[in-house]
C-alpha cells in the first residue's frame, strides 16, 4: 500500500513527514528508501466508481518512498526490525499455532538443535556462553608459544575469534565448510530420516508415510568467521501439521536419530593441484533440547532467539561489505557494489579496491581465500568470488520446510491488506466493497537519512 505523500528533498524534512503522516509506516526512518512514481485508485467492486485517488502527478515532489526492506541490521535498522518481527512470527507460529497454523503443533516433539563447525586452528577466546571471563589458551609445558595467549579477553576485544597462530589455521577448509554448510544440512535432514525409520524397525517408504520431519533454521556467523545452525525440528504427521505422527515417533526417539545424522554426515570437496581433498563433517559440540516451558527455553524464547540472527550477516566477523567482483577479470556490470582487484591484477601494479582496507587481517585472508579458491579447478561450481562477501556461506540466513508454518509473503500481503483496508475506512467505505488498483514505476534512490 503507497502512502500519499511526496518525498522532501532533503532528509529532515523526509523525517518530519514520516513521523507526522502515515508515510511512517511504509518507510520509517529507512536508511534508503526507494522512490517510486505513479498512481493508486480506491475503486468501487459493484459500479468502478473512483472513491479515493492518489497521483505523484499532482504532488510537488512527483513521488513516493518505499522502504528498502533490507534484511541485514548493518543496513538499515528499521527495515531489518520489521524482517526481525516476521521472522518471529513465523518461527512462533510453527511452535504454538497461529497465523493459519493449527495450534496442535504444541503438542508435537520439537527440539532446539545447534550445530556447530568443527575447528580449523585454534582462535583468541573470548567471555564465556554465559557472559563470565575466561582465560585464552593458558602456556603449558605441552602448548607450543605460538598457540598460547592467557590474557582475558573482554567481549568488545576485536582479537575474539582471530587465529593464534595465522600461519598454521586452515583458512580454505574454512571457506570449504562456509560453502558446503547447505548441503551438510540436507544431508543431515536426510539422514535424520533414516535413522528415525531404522529406529522404528520400518522401511523408509512406509515411515515417510507415518512421519513428516520439517524443520525452521537460521546460520549465525562465529566471531572467527564461520558458520553454525541453529534449528527447530519438528514431527508432524503425513498430512502436515493438521495431522500427528504416528505413536512411535517420541522426542527421545528424534533426539537420537538427530545426535546419530550429525555424527555420520559429511561432505567431499573435489581435490586439486594446490587444494587437497576434503572431508567436511559439523564440530563435535552438538546441542539438542526439548522447546518446553521450563528450562528456559519456551515457544516464546525459541522464536525470538532465532529472529535475532536472521538480521545478522558476516558484519559480525568485520566483513560489512556488498557483493565483491573483479571488474578486470570477471568484467561484472558497470556499477557493482564494492570492486576490488584479484591478486593477478594487483600485481601488475592496479590498487585494490579500497572499500576492503578497512578489514581486519583475518577478515581479509577470508575473503582473498574466497577469492583464491573461487579460480581452482572443480571448486569454480561453488562461485566462491560471487560469495566473498559471506565468506563463501552461500544459502539463505533463515530457512523452513514448506509446512512449518506460514510464509515471509503471507504475512507481509496481511500487511498490505490491513494497511488498505485502514485507506478505505478512512475514505468512509466498506473495505470489502473497495479495490486498490496501483500503477506504480522506479523512479530511483529516495535518499534520507
Amino acid at each position: 500500500m503507497m502512502s500519499p505523500h511526496p518525498i522532501p528533498a532533503d532528509p529532515g524534512g523526509l523525517l518530519r513527514v514520516a513521523a507526522s503522516t502515515d508515510l511512517a509506516q511504509q518507510v520509517g526512518q529507512c536508511r534508503h528508501p526507494v522512490a517510486v512514481a505513479g498512481s493508486s485508485l480506491l475503486v468501487e467492486r459493484g459500479t468502478g466508481r473512483i472513491v479515493d485517488r492518489f497521483d505523484t502527478a499532482t504532488t510537488s515532489g512527483r513521488v513516493v518512498g518505499l522502504r528498502c526492506r533490507s534484511r541485514r541490521a548493518s543496513v538499515c535498522p528499521a527495515c531489518s526490525a520489521l524482517y526481525k518481527l516476521d521472522a518471529y512470527h513465523l518461527i512462533a507460529a510453527g511452535l504454538h499455532g497461529g497465523k493459519n497454523t493449527p495450534p496442535q503443533v504444541a503438542d508435537r516433539p520439537r527440539l532446539f538443535v545447534t550445530a556447530t563447525a568443527p575447528s580449523f586452528g585454534p582462535v583468541h577466546l573470548g567471555p564465556d556462553r554465559h557472559g563470565q571471563p575466561r582465560p585464552c589458551h593458558p602456556r603449558t609445558r605441552r602448548m607450543p608459544v605460538r598457540r598460547s595467549c592467557g590474557r582475558w579477553h573482554l567481549a568488545a576485544d576485536p582479537a575474539i575469534g582471530t587465529p593464534l597462530d595465522p600461519a598454521g589455521y586452515d583458512y580454505p577448509g574454512q571457506v570449504l565448510f562456509n560453502a558446503h554448510v547447505g548441503l551438510l544440512w540436507a544431508r543431515f535432514t536426510t539422514e535424520t530420516r533414516r535413522g528415525l525409520a531404522a529406529a522404528a524397525g520400518l522401511p523408509r517408504a512406509v515411515a515417510a508415510r507415518q512421519v513428516r520431519v520439517v524443520f525452521a533454521k537460521v546460520a549465525e556467523f562465529q566471531a572467527r568467521g564461520v558458520v553454525h545452525l541453529h534449528a527447530i525440528v519438528r514431527l508432524d504427521g503425513a498430512d502436515g501439521p493438521s495431522s500427528a505422527p504416528a505413536g512411535w515417533a517420541s522426542v527421545d526417539l528424534l533426539d537420537h536419530a538427530i545426535r546419530a545424522a550429525i555424527r555420520r554426515v559429511e561432505v567431499t570437496t573435489p581435490a586439486c593441484r594446490r587444494v587437497p581433498l576434503r572431508r567436511l563433517r559439523w564440530g563435535r559440540q552438538v546441542d539438542v533440547r526439548p522447546i518446553t516451558r521450563a528450562d528456559g527455553m519456551s515457544e516464546t524464547v525459541v522464536a525470538r532467539y532465532v529472529a535475532k540472527y536472521a538480521t545478522k550477516a558476516a558484519e559480525t566477523v568485520g566483513v560489512d561489505l556488498g557483493p565483491i567482483y573483479c571488474r578486470t577479470c570477471d568484467g561484472h556490470g558497470t556499477n557493482p557494489t564494492t570492486t576490488v582487484l584479484c591478486h593477478r591484477c594487483a600485481g601488475t601494479g592496479r590498487r585494490p579496491g579500497a572499500s576492503l582496507r578497512h578489514l581486519s587481517g583475518h577478515a581479509r585472508r577470508l575473503v582473498d581465500t574466497c577469492w583464491w579458491l573461487g579460480v581452482q579447478p572443480g571448486l569454480g561450481r561453488l562461485r566462491l568470488r560471487r560469495y566473498a562477501h559471506t565468506l563463501g556461506f552461500r544459502g539463505h540466513f533463515a530457512t523452513t520446510s514448506r509446512t512449518y508454518s506460514t510464509t515471509l509473503t503471507a504475512l507481509r500481503a496481511e500487511r498490505r491488506n490491513w494497511m488498505a483496508d485502514r485507506h478505505a475506512e478512512r475514505a468512509g467505505v466498506d473495505p470489502a466493497s473497495v479495490l486498490v488498483v496501483g500503477d506504480w514505476r522506479y523512479a530511483g534512490p529516495g535518499g534520507g537519512a
